[in-house]
């Protein structure tokens, strides 16, 4: 089958080559965008599974060894990693301040901030006001003046954040607010403002190096702040699961979940990838009810609904702008090449 672009000669002429270039070109940043949503994705589910498996895992093990633990860990299978590869990417000495602050706030005030937060408040209002990391990131945006979102990415932001909210049911989660919250409120700071200092790393930077040296600085620090409590912890109590959220916590939601959300932002830029962090308590929920019974409430399904809203009109404009055969148009100022 040729599709019709037969040459009148029987082979496939000029004109052909050029409509199979141009449907080739056509289809490419559609894949690249489904790339890119899916990593967000799975980003946004190993997160939201951190709030149910954490709290199950710490029956057994002290929060904070767990976490000085898990990244002791993290931080031996990075080195391990970087040192297998065959090209590294040294740090230029001007970013090593950037690279010291990307551990500071990435790892070590936002993993500390959440720990001590979920453990010290109720799991729902720790997941609402961790998931205001994304107002975080484009404020800090906006004061550093790199990147000024759209009006569609603005709009997107403040109607998935209501969505959260109403998922939430904020008019009765805080009605047993424990000091914990304040942790939380500053782990999300910390996290937005680790994707700020990010974004330009990774234009320099692999993901593996940036995880390496993100966890030499952050990483290093949770293991030593938790040297007390892991010399403490009564080991050899553990049962099975609470070792196997201890071995999907070492790998899963941060450091394969850092690289995708660093490479996305790499990719898509900060207010259309940290819009996705809104997603992060709607499937906790989910995975509550799945996995705890928890009843669906309808304003559970309302807030659903505004989290996709949200998403959907922060991809708006990414999508017309991505698009050859609008970006091409007479008029649009853009060739088809610029907008791959």
């Amino acid at each position: 089958m040729h599709l019709g672009l037969i040459h009148p000669e029987g082979e496939y002429g000029p004109r052909s080559a050029t409509l199979l270039g141009e449907m080739a070109m056509s289809t490419a940043p559609h894949r690249g965008s489904l790339s890119v949503d899916a990593a967000l994705f799975a980003v946004a589910a190993m997160w939201a599974s951190t709030f149910t498996l954490f709290k199950i895992a710490w029956h057994d093990i002290d929060p904070v060894a767990f976490t000085g633990i898990r990244f002791a860990a993290m931080l031996a299978f990075s080195v391990g990693v970087l040192a297998s590869s065959k090209h590294r990417v040294r740090p230029r000495r001007d970013d090593i301040p950037l690279l010291v602050a990307s551990g500071l706030t990435g790892y070590f005030l936002y993993q500390m901030g959440f720990v001590l937060g979920l453990e010290r408040t109720s799991a729902l209002a720790s997941a609402i006001l961790i998931s205001t990391h994304p107002i975080f990131s484009v404020l800090f945006m906006r004061l550093v003046r790199r990147e000024r979102p759209t009006r569609n990415e603005a709009l997107g932001v403040a109607v998935s954040f209501v969505g959260v909210a109403v998922f939430l049911r904020f008019w009765s989660a805080f009605g047993a607010a424990r000091p914990g919250d304040l942790f939380s409120l500053g782990a999300a700071a910390s996290f937005g403002a680790y994707g700020v200092i990010n974004q330009p790393l990774t234009k320099r930077y692999p993901s593996r190096e940036l995880m390496a040296y993100g966890l030499a600085v952050g990483g290093l620090l949770i293991a030593l702040v938790g040297i007390p409590a892991m010399v403490h912890q009564d080991w050899t109590s553990i049962g099975g699961p609470a070792w196997t959220i201890l071995l999907y916590a070492i790998v899963g939601p941060v450091y394969v979940a850092y690289a995708l959300w660093n490479w996305a932002i790499r990719r898509r830029g900060i207010p259309r990838t940290v819009v996705y962090g809104f997603l992060v308590p709607v499937l906790g929920g989910a995975l509550a009810v799945v996995a705890l019974n928890e009843p669906l409430r309808p304003e559970q399904v309302v807030g659903a609904v505004l989290v996709v809203t949200g998403l959907v009109l922060t991809r708006l404009r990414w999508d017309r702008e991505s698009s050859p055969a609008l970006a091409g148009a007479p008029g649009s100022g853009q060739s088809s090449s610029a907008a791959r």
